[in-house]
């Protein structure tokens, strides 16, 4: 009876081992596919990226400005397995404190005696750390080699010595991270940082720095963009495209709308859509979730309607994607390093489940449940409105699906006839939980209707309209069997 058991316990343990093993294997396997294809490269539209394989790249970024400053190694991979579990695939950070003479969170200092032609090569093995970790987890790091507002340009009143004082140094700089990181793919290449630029020969002299060291010369091989000044005073945005568009090196812009509430971001993606030559743009900052509005508590905070109001304005307006932030997150805050005592109110690990964080992959499956699309109002035959009231709408460039986005849930009126087909099945999309719905707000995984396609049409989402009652109307050409929307399998 024992030798049974034996026998039996034994054939279980090699049965279990080697389920775990092609497990590992399988995970391996799925590792080695993204690397061959993680290079990312414009599509042939000009309006958005795609990985070397041809798959349609979504940008779902997370701001983490000062994860290479502040957090240790157990923070950061508390962090990136966090984000990368929300569907995150972009996180964007700086390589610098802003404060240059601060060390990070093991005492070490980027340089030595504050020279960017003396690297401190234990602060950089930290980075080392961080960007093979995010590697790993098949998540991209949008990295700032410097922060333009910190170490390029000198800020007014300040006799403070920059980083990057001169074309050369910012070269010396360029080449030296470039060549550091030239084997990491996963990395997309950010200059700026919140500020208009003045001293566009450093920026120059760093981009190609960048590129003879990461790209070896070629730029094909290195992806780049410019962090721009944001909106919050100067609205409803500022892109790099006002300043940046015709610069080789710029591959794609960004814009800031900022921390106002009534930031039109849609207007400013627009005007990006439509430059020649066409390049990808997103809204890169937009309000943080639980950030006091302009700065000051006193004008409240933004909630998570305001993060995915900014995220479904910009994609439907023609971004590729977009950037999520958390007050808390953006500047790593910690018991013992607060970065600004007005702005304080989570620490960076109290704030990694807001609302809105937890909503952000559904904005991803929702578009990547759909082919690329095109900017057009033009179904819209009721009030497009502006803020509260917006109404975006976006369609499949053979007029096969068209996504509207109504912020605050009131009824709109449409032209069915822009679809293509006879006929249309209809979905109300729930931003808030990703599920569709019928009018009467039951959860369904069907149309909740079909309609002809030569009809004016007047649709109501479900609940009552105001804040928070945003709803996604997503109708599709009932021929082309499209699934649920943001029914797709997890990238």
């Amino acid at each position: 009876m024992q030798n049974h058991y034996n026998r039996y316990s034994h054939c279980l343990l090699s049965v279990f081992f080697l389920f775990l093993s092609l497990m590992i294997f399988s995970e391996q396997i799925k590792g080695q596919e993204w690397e061959k294809s993680m290079n990312l490269k414009i599509d042939k539209s000009g309006h958005f990226l795609i990985r070397e394989d041809g798959e349609p790249f979504f940008w779902l970024g997370d701001t983490a400005w000062q994860l290479f400053a502040k957090l240790d190694r157990n923070e950061v991979l508390r962090y990136l397995e966090d984000r990368k579990g929300k569907h995150f695939n972009v996180i964007q950070a700086h390589a610098l404190n802003w404060d240059i003479e601060r060390p990070n969170a093991y005492g070490h200092k980027a340089f030595h005696d504050g020279d960017s032609g003396k690297p401190n090569e234990d602060y950089w093995k930290h980075c080392d750390f961080i960007i093979e970790k995010a590697k790993s987890l098949e998540l991209y790091i949008a990295l700032l080699p410097a922060w333009a507002r910190s170490h390029v340009e000198k800020k007014r009143n300040s006799s403070k010595d920059i980083l990057l004082s001169n074309p050369e140094r910012a070269y010396r700089y360029g080449l030296f991270i470039g060549n550091r990181y030239r084997s990491h793919k996963n990395i997309i290449w950010v200059l700026g940082g919140d500020i208009k630029p003045t001293r566009h020969k450093v920026y120059d002299a760093l981009a190609r720095g960048i590129t003879e060291g990461a790209g070896q010369g070629k730029s094909d091989n290195v992806l780049m963009s410019y962090h721009p000044p944001g909106g919050t005073y100067r609205p409803p945005a500022t892109s790099t495209g006002e300043f940046y568009h015709n610069k080789l090196w710029l591959d794609f812009n960004m814009i800031q709308s900022g921390h106002r509430i009534g930031n039109k971001n849609y207007e400013r993606i627009m005007e990006d859509y439509y430059r020649t030559p066409p390049k990808p743009t997103l809204d890169a900052e937009p309000c943080y979730e639980h950030h006091p509005v302009k700065h000051n508590f006193k004008n409240g905070e933004f909630s998570a309607w305001h993060l995915r109001r900014r995220a479904y304005w910009s994609i439907l307006a023609g971004a590729f994607g977009f950037t999520y932030g958390a007050n808390g997150i953006w500047q790593m805050d910690k018991p013992d390093r607060i970065q600004k005592r007005s702005h304080h109110k989570f620490f960076w690990y109290d704030a990694l489940n807001f609302e809105g964080a937890g909503q952000m992959k559904f904005v991803r499956q929702l578009f990547e449940s759909r082919p690329f699309h095109i900017p057009d109002q033009s179904i819209i035959l009721s009030s497009e409105g502006t803020v509260d009231d917006r109404v975006q709408a976006a369609r499949a460039t053979d007029n096969s699906y068209w996504i509207i986005y109504i912020t605050n849930g009131h009824s709109v009126d449409l032209d069915l006839s822009k679809v293509s087909g006879l006929s249309t099945n209809a979905w109300w999309f729930n931003p808030r939980d990703g599920l569709t719905y019928t009018t009467q707000s039951e959860a369904v995984r069907r149309p909740f209707d079909i309609f002809q396609n030569d009809t004016r049409q007047s649709f109501d989402p479900p609940r009552n309209p105001g804040a928070d009652n945003d709803w996604i109307l997503v109708i599709d050409d009932a021929a082309r069997g499209y699934p649920a929307p943001g029914a797709v399998s997890n990238r």
